[in-house]
């Protein structure tokens, strides 16, 4: 439901067209958590969420300590911890030695966990191929680039967000 606005701040966007991103970003957010369960669901292999995120990252980073994982993740290292373990279990982690630490252990993607990633890369490429099929080259790279632009500027914006006082991020306490 979209909601009403007043004018422009000044040197800003018009706050009809901020208000219209921020409600397609909530409708978004909102379709990719039902999304989500339905992507997972369509995969052979049953993995929640979090650890498919465990997984993609060592994929990306390669193999780390837990702690860089849970540091790389933004996550109380005792939850990656329990995420971790499970991924052990169900054989898609090895915890090897660390050669520059042999007291320390490396968290390592298993063959089984390369094949899992596989499956959902090959899934998700698919949904994205079929759903963007009418899409124009020029309309995808034109997309992409600003949604790149997006997720950095949501990003840091949300970064710097947090660490404000709370009076400074109201509209009151901006002048």
């Amino acid at each position: 439901m979209p909601v009403s606005v007043a004018p422009t701040a000044v040197g800003g966007p018009p706050l009809e067209d901020v208000a219209a991103v921020a409600d397609t970003f909530v409708g978004l957010m909102r379709s990719f958590n039902r999304v989500r369960a339905k992507f997972l669901a369509a995969a052979e292999h049953d993995i929640e969420w979090s650890g498919h995120v465990v997984l993609r990252v060592l994929a990306t980073d390669g193999p780390m300590r837990l702690s860089a994982l849970a540091d790389r993740l933004e996550s109380d290292p005792s939850t990656i911890s329990r995420q971790v373990a499970t991924l052990v279990k169900h054989g898609l982690l090895e915890r090897r030695a660390d050669p520059a630490d042999g007291r320390a252990c490396l968290l390592v993607l298993t063959a089984a966990a390369d094949e899992v990633l596989r499956e959902h890369n090959d899934i998700r490429l698919h949904h994205f191929q079929k759903m963007l099929s009418s899409w124009s080259d020029r309309d995808l790279r034109r997309f992409t680039a600003l949604l790149q632009r997006f997720t950095d500027d949501f990003e840091n914006a949300n970064t710097n967000w947090i660490s404000e006082p709370a009076a400074s991020r109201s509209p009151e306490g901006n002048h």
